[in-house]
C-alpha cells in the first residue's frame, strides 16, 4: 500500500546510517554461513552458480566448492555459501551419533550482528519487495555442532558432502516440477533439520525450476487450482515447522528471484524473527513490546501517553534520519486503526502505545524486519532484545555526586504524575507495575527484595521495601518484640512510631507474597534517593532502562522548552517543594534498639516494635518538611517549606569472623564521605552499650564528621526527668556527677561540645502523633544541614570553640594589620614633614623645634578639616 511504501522509502534512505550504539552491537558478527540442502537434481549447484556468476550454465559441477562473498562496503561481515551432496546423510549421521552418545539435540549459540548485504556482490538492493504470498517464521540463532558430530567439509570429505558445522541459516530447495521433492521436505528434510538443530536455525524454502512449472515464466499464466493447492501446501508446511522463515519460488535458468533467496537467508541471520514475534499468540513478543514501549516513553516529551506529530518526527529523524510527513501519518493512522479494531491505537489524532506497536507489527507481517531491528539497535538492544547500558551511564556526567541529578528528578516526577491513574497523588500497586512493566522479568522496582539482592549485591547495604504483606515462613524465625516506652529527651524531643521495614526470608519469597504498599510522591522519591545512596551507578542504569537519558544537550533543550509545554495533569503540592537529601549511618551495640529507632522514624511501618536481627546493612528512607528562613532586604522574615529526605542505613553488629571486614568497610565508607551524619544509638539502661558507642566514635569518626547520640528504651531508665536537673546538667558544675547512663552521655556530649543526646522510647510514641516525629527528624536535619536559613545545631566536636578561636585569630590578624598600617602612615608622615622643614631651614631651639615639626602635619590635617 502507498502508506507502507512511503515509510519504507524513508527507511531505505536512512537505513545506511546507524548510531554508534548500533555499530558496537553489530560489529560482533564477522561472518555468515549459509548451507544449501535438498534432494539430488533439484538444482542446488545451479542456483548457487547462477547467483554468483549472474549467468545460467547448463553444465555445473556435481557440487560447488565453498563460495565466499566479499563483505559489504558498510561492514566487515563475510558470507559463505556451502553446497552439499548427500547432506541428509551427514545430518542422519549426526543424529545417530548424538543418539549413541546420549545427546538430545544440537545446542545453539553464538553472536548475531552486523547488517551484511548481498547487494555488494550481486548489485541488488538490500530492501527488496517481498512477494505477496511470503510468510515468515524461524530464528537466526547460530548453531554449533556438538563435539560428537563429525565435520563434512569438502576439503576433508572425498565424497563431496558440504560442511554442516557452524551453520547460521539453511536454504532448503525442492523441484517445482517434481511433487515428490516437496513431499520429502515435510516427511524427511524438515524433521531431520528440526532434530539436529532443535528448530532454532532459520530455514528458507526455495521452489526451483519455476520456468518448468510456469512455461511462460510470467506470474499471470497458471492453473488456478494448481496454484491454490500449492499455496495451501506451503501454509500447512509453515504452520507445522515454525522455523521456516520464508517460502520463495524461483528459477535459476531465468534468474527469477534467485537473489531474493540468498538475500532472505542472509537477512534471517541479521534480523532474527523469533525475538520480535510470538507465533503461538500471533502478536509481538513480550520482550519486543517492552523495548518499543520504552522507546515510546523516551519520545513522549509531554508525558501524556501519546505521540504527537512533532514527537514522531523527532523519533523518525533520530532513528532513520529522514522526516515524517503529514500524509504518511494520516495513512498510518488508517492502517493501524483498520488492523486493530478492538484497540485504541489513535486518540485525539495522536498515536497511543498500542498504535506505536501496531506500526512495527505491520512491518514484521510484511517481512520488513530490518525496520524494527534498525530502531532497536539504534537504542542499544542486542539480538536477544537485551538492553545494553553504556559505560557512560554507570560513570555519570562529569562531577556527578551520589544524589539524583536535576534531570533525573524531573523524569521521576513526570513519571509519577503520568502513571498516577486516578490523580489522587498516590501510585497504586497497578500504577507501580505499569511503570516497571518495560523492564525484563521480573519487572519489579530496584528496591524489591527479589531484585535488590542481585542489583546491590556488591554494595555496602541493601534497600528496604515498604510491604503490605509478608510471607509466613518457618525459617524466618520468630520476631522479637521489644518492650520499649517513651520519654522526653534531654533536648525536649520525642519519637513517634510508624511502620517498619522488617527483613524478609528470601528463600521463601515470591512475587505473590511480597507486595509493595501504595506510594505517595515523597515516598516514591525517597525510595529512589535511597537507591542512589546505596549505589549511584546502579540507580542511573535503572533510570536508563526506564527511558531516562542523562544528556547535557537534552537537558539544555528541555529547559528551554519547559515553559512551552503545557501541563496535562495537576501537580501534587509536594512535587513543587525544594528538597535536600541527607545520608545517615546508625551505629550501636547489639540490642541497642537501632531497628526500632528506624521504625519510629519511618512513616510506613505497621508496628515499630516488631524487629528482626539482620546480618547485612539495610537502607531505608523517610522525610520531613522543614521551614527555611529566607533573607530578603526590606521585607522582614520570610519562610519557605523544604523537604528533607533521609537515607538511613542501619549497620548491624557483624559476626566474629566478619568484624574486621565490616570495620574496614565502615572506615572506607566514612573516609570517602559516604554519610552526612552518624547516629550513635545506645541502650539507656546499659552502660556497656554507651561505652560501645563511644568506642565506635573514637575508632571510626574524625572531628570533621557530624554525629549525634540517641538513647533508646528511656522508659526503663531510672533517671528522674526533672527540668531543673536537666538545666543544671548543662551548667559547668564540677561537683555534678552522672547518676545514670543518660547522665553519663550528657556529660560526654558536654565535654565534646555536642548537642545533648535525644532520649527516645517507642512504646509511648505511638500515641504522640506526627509532630514529635517531625521534631526528631528536624533535629537530625539541623545537625548536618549547613546552608543558611536553618538553625545549625552542634554536631561536630568542639565546633563552637573552634569557630570562636578562628574568629579570634581573624580579629587578632585584623588588629595587627591595623596597627601596622597606622605605624606605616605615621612613619611616612614624619619623614615627609621632616624633609619639608629642613628645606626651609631649621628654627631656633634645635631638636625641640624638629620634634614639633614632626607632628605638625597631624595638626594641619585637623585645621584643614575644621576650615572646610
Amino acid at each position: 500500500m502507498a502508506t507502507n511504501a512511503a515509510l519504507g522509502r524513508k527507511v531505505q534512505e536512512g537505513g545506511s546510517t546507524t548510531s554508534s550504539a548500533s555499530h558496537s552491537l553489530e560489529a560482533k558478527r564477522t561472518s555468515i554461513t549459509i548451507l544449501v540442502l535438498g534432494d539430488e537434481g533439484v538444482g542446488k549447484s545451479s542456483l548457487i552458480s547462477t547467483f554468483v556468476s549472474r549467468h545460467f550454465s547448463e553444465v555445473v559441477p556435481g557440487i560447488m566448492t565453498r563460495v565466499r562473498l566479499p563483505p559489504d562496503p558498510e561492514n566487515s561481515c563475510i558470507t559463505t555459501i556451502v553446497d552439499s551432496q548427500g547432506g541428509d546423510g551427514a545430518l542422519m549421521s549426526a543424529v545417530a551419533t548424538m543418539s549413541v552418545t546420549g545427546g538430545g539435540t544440537m545446542a545453539g549459540g553464538g553472536p548475531i550482528g552486523t547488517l551484511e548485504g548481498m547487494g555488494a556482490a550481486t548489485g541488488q538492493t538490500i530492501l527488496g519487495t517481498p512477494s505477496s504470498n511470503a510468510e515468515i517464521t524461524g530464528s537466526s540463532t547460530k548453531m554449533k555442532i556438538l563435539p560428537s558430530l563429525r565435520s563434512f567439509s569438502t576439503s576433508a570429505n572425498p565424497s563431496g558432502m558440504g560442511g554442516i558445522e557452524n551453520v547460521d541459516s539453511i536454504i532448503l530447495i525442492y523441484d517445482l516440477d517434481r511433487d515428490e521433492t516437496f513431499f520429502r521436505l515435510e516427511n524427511h528434510w524438515l524433521p531431520l533439520i528440526e532434530r539436529c538443530y532443535n528448530g532454532n536455525l532459520p530455514v528458507i524454502v526455495a521452489g526451483n525450476k519455476m520456468d518448468l512449472f510456469l512455461p511462460s515464466s510470467t506470474a499471470g499464466v497458471t492453473d488456478e487450482q494448481v496454484l491454490a493447492r500449492s499455496r495451501q501446501q506451503i501454509v500447512s508446511l509453515m504452520q507445522r515447522f515454525r522455523f521456516i522463515r520464508q517460502c520463495i519460488k524461483c528459477s535459476a535458468k531465468n534468474l527469477l528471484r534467485v537473489d531474493e533467496v540468498f538475500l532472505k537467508a542472509q537477512q534471517a541471520v541479521l534480523y532474527p524473527f523469533t525475538p520480535l514475534y510470538d507465533l503461538d499468540l500471533g502478536r509481538l513478543s513480550e520482550d519486543c513490546q517492552r523495548a518499543f514501549t520504552r522507546i515510546f516513553r523516551m519520545y513522549d516529551r509531554d508525558h501524556d501517553g501519546l505521540l504527537s506529530h512533532t514527537e514522531l518526527d523527532r523519533f523518525q529523524n533520530e532513528t532513520f534520519h529522514v522526516p515524517v510527513y503529514e500524509r504518511d501519518l494520516t495513512g498510518w493512522k488508517k492502517v493501524v486503526a483498520r488492523n486493530n479494531p478492538n484497540e485504541e491505537v489513535v486518540r485525539d489524532g495522536k498515536f497511543t502505545v498500542a498504535g506505536f506497536l501496531a506500526i512495527f507489527d505491520v512491518f514484521i507481517s510484511q517481512n520488513r524486519l530490518d525496520v524494527p531491528w534498525q530502531a532497536l539497535r539504534t537504542f542499544g538492544y542486542d539480538d536477544n532484545l537485551n538492553l545494553h547500558v553504556p559505560d557512560s551511564v554507570y560513570q555519570g556526567p562529569e562531577g556527578a555526586s551520589w544524589s539524583l541529578s536535576p534531570s533525573a528528578r524531573r523524569f521521576l516526577t513526570d513519571l509519577f504524575h503520568q502513571f498516577d491513574s486516578d490523580h489522587d497523588g498516590v501510585l497504586s500497586l497497578d500504577d507501580i507495575d505499569t511503570i516497571f512493566a518495560i523492564l525484563p522479568e521480573p519487572s519489579l522496582p530496584p528496591w524489591h527484595p527479589i531484585r535488590s539482592r542481585e542489583l546491590f549485591g556488591q554494595s555496602f547495604s541493601f534497600p528496604k521495601m515498604p510491604t503490605a504483606e509478608l510471607p509466613q515462613s518457618e525459617s524466618a524465625g520468630d520476631a522479637s518484640v521489644l518492650n520499649i516506652s517513651q520519654s522526653l529527651s534531654a533536648s525536649g524531643i520525642t519519637i513517634v512510631s510508624g511502620e517498619s521495614f522488617p527483613s524478609v526470608d528470601m528463600s521463601s519469597l515470591d512475587r505473590a507474597h511480597m507486595v509493595s504498599t501504595p506510594l505517595a510522591y515523597l515516598d516514591w522519591m525517597g525510595l529512589w534517593h535511597a537507591s542512589a545512596g546505596i549505589s549511584p551507578s546502579t540507580t542511573r542504569a535503572e533510570l536508563f532502562q526506564l527511558g531516562h537519558v542523562e544528556d547535557g544537550r537534552s537537558v539544555k533543550r528541555r529547559r528551554g522548552k519547559k515553559k512551552s509545554v503545557s501541563p496535562t495533569r495537576e501537580m501534587t503540592p509536594d512535587s513543587l517543594l525544594p528538597s535536600r537529601e541527607v545520608r545517615i549511618l546508625i551505629l550501636g551495640s547489639p540490642s541497642s534498639g537501632k531497628t526500632a529507632l528506624i521504625n519510629c522514624w519511618s512513616q510506613r511501618a505497621r508496628d515499630a516494635l516488631i524487629t528482626k536481627h539482620t546480618k547485612h546493612p539495610e537502607t531505608t528512607s523517610t522525610y520531613v518538611r522543614l521551614k527555611r528562613k529566607k533573607t530578603k532586604a526590606g521585607k522582614g522574615d520570610e519562610y519557605e517549606t523544604v523537604v528533607v529526605h533521609f537515607v538511613i542505613t542501619e549497620v548491624p553488629e557483624a559476626e566474629a569472623e566478619s568484624q574486621i571486614k565490616r570495620q574496614r568497610q565502615l572506615s572506607q565508607l566514612l573516609a570517602s564521605g559516604g554519610c552526612d551524619l552518624v547516629v550513635l544509638a545506645f541502650d539507656s539502661t546499659n552502660s556497656a552499650s554507651l561505652a560501645y558507642a563511644k568506642h565506635l566514635e573514637t575508632s571510626l569518626l574524625n572531628e570533621e564528621l557530624a554525629r549525634v547520640y540517641v538513647a533508646t528504651k528511656a522508659d526503663q531508665s531510672s533517671r528522674v526527668h526533672d527540668s531543673d536537673r536537666d538545666g543544671n546538667a548543662e551548667q559547668d558544675d564540677d561537683d555534678w556527677h552522672p547518676a545514670t547512663v543518660i547522665d553519663e552521655a550528657i556529660l560526654h556530649c558536654r565535654d565534646l561540645d555536642l548537642e545533648p543526646p535525644m532520649v527516645t522510647s517507642a512504646v509511648r510514641s505511638i500515641d504522640e502523633g506526627e509532630q514529635t516525629r517531625s521534631e526528631a527528624l528536624g533535629h537530625l536535619a539541623r545537625c548536618c544541614l549547613e546552608e543558611s536559613g536553618f538553625e545549625r545545631l552542634r554536631s561536630k566536636p568542639h565546633e563552637e570553640r573552634k569557630r570562636r578561636e578562628a574568629s579570634k585569630r581573624r580579629n587578632r590578624k585584623m588588629i595587627w594589620f591595623g596597627v601596622g598600617v597606622g605605624v606605616a602612615v605615621a612613619v611616612v608622615g614624619y619623614l615627609w614633614t621632616s624633609g619639608s622643614s629642613s628645606g626651609k631651614g631649621a628654627p631656633q631651639g634645635g631638636d625641640r623645634g624638629g620634634s614639633r615639626l614632626g607632628v605638625g602635619w597631624i595638626r594641619s590635617l585637623f585645621s584643614r578639616a575644621e576650615s572646610n
